[in-house]
């Protein structure tokens, strides 16, 4: 549960910087590039059906939609040598949920907000108020039939931070975090018909 939406993807490869960016823009070295795109022997970049594809000279290969979903995988290679969301790679779950303090989180809601940025401190007083504005709609009447089973004060938190992290995509974002509530809804047995002609289209 919670935030959903991802803004951009950096990769740091020796001295080359990847950004992964809405609309599938690549850029590298803050230049943007044309795919297919090869920096030898380091990165190679390639268009694929529905994602990017960055390949890389250690193994690592991260796709990413163009959009909000970003997958990353690494060699067996990096067993042991992994930390953050992702967890350390060492085939022990229990201790994936260890913190940047180097301490292991009792809860996944913790462990995920310690690593988190906080998009509307960046964004400011404007851009939360606005983002706490248009997310209200998750505690209104729309999705009330609702609120008994999947308590909604979360998916507004992770909406406004979705909010404040999307900028000019705002509406966008508004349509996924509201959509990803009324599918939790769904799956708990509650069908919402929220979607109308001001709010996210029919």
């Amino acid at each position: 549960e919670g935030v959903s939406w991802t803004k951009e993807v950096i990769v740091f490869i020796a001295h080359i910087a990847v950004q992964l960016l809405q609309e599938s823009v690549v850029k590298v070295d803050d230049r943007v590039v044309s795919l297919p795109y090869l920096n030898e022997p380091y990165i190679y970049i390639e268009q694929q059906a529905n994602a990017i594809l960055l390949n890389t000279n250690i193994g690592l290969k991260v796709q990413w939609t163009g959009r909000s979903h970003l997958k990353v995988s690494v060699p067996g290679s990096y067993k042991g040598q992994t930390c953050g969301l992702c967890g350390n790679f060492n085939n022990y779950h229990q201790d994936d949920l260890r913190m940047p303090s180097g301490h292991l989180s009792l809860s996944e809601s913790d462990f995920g907000n310690s690593w988190r940025l906080d998009p509307c401190k960046d964004a400011g007083y404007q851009a939360k108020k606005g983002a706490n504005a248009r997310c209200k709609v998750i505690k209104s009447t729309v999705f009330m039939p609702c609120h008994h089973v999947v308590a909604p004060e979360p998916w507004f938190g992770a909406c406004v931070y979705d909010m404040c992290a999307c900028g000019a995509n705002s509406d966008e974002c508004l349509c996924d975090a509201l959509e990803a509530y009324a599918s939790q809804c769904r799956d708990a047995g509650v069908v919402l018909h929220w979607r109308s002609r001001s709010l996210c289209g029919k």
